[in-house]
């Protein structure tokens, strides 16, 4: 799921700290959601939250990344 926070809000161009904003957290803390080493997942809530922020499905977010997706983050990063 981290990775995959991290990819939808590279490609909608948004910040770490804009989203951090409107869904209501600091920066760090979600720097430490779209790490997947910190093993810090976003409650349902959050989850929606972020969705809702980035105009996409929390089932975007959920799902396993395709290995499109994960080249493109890499590429991104």
């Amino acid at each position: 799921m981290a990775n995959a926070i991290k990819y939808w809000r590279k490609k909608k161009n948004v910040t770490q700290q804009k989203l951090a904003d409107l869904i209501g957290i600091d920066r760090p803390t979600l720097s430490k959601i779209e790490n997947p080493d910190k093993l810090i997942d976003p409650n349902e809530e959050m989850a929606l939250k972020i969705a809702r922020e980035l105009g996409i499905l929390v089932t975007d977010i959920l799902r396993e990344m395709t290995e499109e997706e994960k080249k493109e983050l890499n590429e991104i990063l």
